[in-house]
């Protein structure tokens, strides 16, 4: 019975819709399934290359040099690179972007990963002229270390609303205040500093964000003033810089690994719903009041050197939490994380009753976590007693042990979690978080 070729008889459209879901280098394979498809992979509005080759493989800029001089599509949707191996130079990049941008592209993606040994690239790579005027882009990702942000003094990208900044180097100081400036609509931004990228202090005023992510691990301090932002993520091991007050502030993530940080920074997230603070030192938590805030995590992280800690007792001190608690009116979710060293159960644990039930506790604590409870001090037991004793209108407790090593003692801290006081009679208490072995919540 001869083949019956189904695929000529679907239309240009659905086909098109077809060959945008998969890899460009794999549309254009499909031309020996059928004529039609010959043609019809030219008109693909999405060019997506990957060079996944091993050593001695074709390069992907020789295929994107190849396809592009086929390709016919007068629009481009999206435009995607991610070289896995060395480019050749910089007449690659700047001609695959002159490319996506005068097919008025919408999102741009240019990813260079350079090999770990003896890598072989130019010294740097520069973006085209046309690029920096681009009146169609709307999201941006750049990941390139040889890659160097020059920005003309008559810069503008409109419709730009996401911009991704990974390992990028900028021509000077001003090169990416430059760029922010000249991106009126720009919503969400992500930046991955490069400890050689020209910025001493990388400055974010930006009256449209929305959503900033930032990641540096050397001393570089952020200025932060965009008193939109709603969702704020860093990750910082030094100094965080200037933070100015954020209104609208709904989630906020801060990793500030530092053995004493300054309580300054906190006072700028007093308006934030969500906070998730990973510290070293806790210390800084009473610094504030969180007036708006109804959802906390607090993770502890101990240093890994134990010399560092010696003598150091505001490492593991409970009393600036009893403040934190105190000064958030209306906490409903409360989570501690002890992310510490066997060695620190046998340091003392500050911890002193409190005069006066903080008003969250009685009025709005409805779930409260602690995760890696050691519960061989016995200040970490009465701090988490305390808070079950006096959270009057708590649903959920669930406090995990965190004696895995050793099953008979897991079962005592256990029986012993489940013999503290509960004010909240409809409260459920969970011991347990191995789903293979779910300890049954009790009332």
């Amino acid at each position: 019975m001869p083949r019956i070729d189904r695929i000529s008889a679907l239309h240009d459209d659905l086909l098109l819709n077809i060959l945008s879901l998969v890899p460009t280098k794999d549309a254009v394979t499909t031309m020996v399934l059928s004529k039609r498809w010959g043609s019809v992979w030219t008109m693909v509005p999405k060019l997506e290359y990957e060079d996944t080759s091993k050593e001695g493989g074709t390069s992907v800029w020789r295929l994107v040099d190849k396809y592009l001089l086929l390709h016919k599509a007068p629009v481009l949707e999206s435009f995607h690179i991610q070289a896995k191996r060395q480019f050749t130079d910089n007449a690659d990049v700047g001609k695959c972007v002159s490319y996506a941008v005068d097919h008025n592209v919408r999102e741009l993606s240019f990813i260079i990963i350079p090999p770990l040994i003896f890598p072989i690239q130019p010294e740097f790579l520069l973006l085209p002229s046309n690029f920096y005027t681009s009146k169609t882009l709307v999201n941006l990702t750049l990941s390139c270390s040889a890659l160097v942000v020059d920005v003309p003094s008559q810069a503008c990208l409109p419709l730009l609303q996401t911009l991704v900044l990974l390992k990028v180097v900028f021509k000077d100081e001003s090169s990416h205040v430059r760029l922010l400036a000249n991106c009126p609509a720009l919503s969400n931004l992500r930046v991955n500093r490069n400890s050689c990228d020209n910025v001493k202090i990388f400055i974010v005023k930006v009256p449209s964000l929305k959503s900033f992510t930032y990641m540096q691990l050397d001393f570089m301090p952020l200025v932060l003033d965009s008193p939109g932002l709603r969702h704020l993520s860093i990750y910082d091991h030094e100094d965080l810089g200037s933070i100015q007050n954020m209104p609208h502030l709904d989630t906020a993530y801060v990793s500030h690994l530092v053995s004493q940080p300054n309580d300054k920074f906190l006072r700028s997230f007093s308006s934030v719903r969500n906070l998730h603070l990973r510290l070293m030192n806790v210390a800084c938590c009473s610094a504030a009041t969180f007036s708006r805030l109804m959802k906390f995590k607090l993770h502890f992280v101990g240093p890994a050197n134990p010399e560092l800690i010696t003598g150091c007792s505001e490492f593991c001190s409970l009393e600036p939490l009893m403040i934190f608690l105190h000064n958030s009116p209306i906490l409903k979710e409360l989570t501690i994380s002890y992310g510490v060293y066997n060695y620190w159960e046998d340091l003392p644990l500050s911890w002193n009753q409190q005069s006066s039930v903080p008003g969250c506790l009685s009025s709005h604590l409805e779930i409260f976590v602690w995760e890696r409870f050691g519960g061989i001090r016995i200040q970490e037991r009465e701090c988490v007693e305390y808070i079950l004793a006096n959270s009057k209108r708590l649903k959920t407790a669930t406090v995990l042990p965190l004696c895995y090593y050793n099953l008979e003692k897991k079962e005592e801290m256990v029986e012993d979690i489940k013999s503290m006081y509960r004010i909240s009679p409809a409260s459920q208490l969970i011991t347990h978080s191995d789903s293979a072995n779910p300890g049954r919540p009790t009332t």
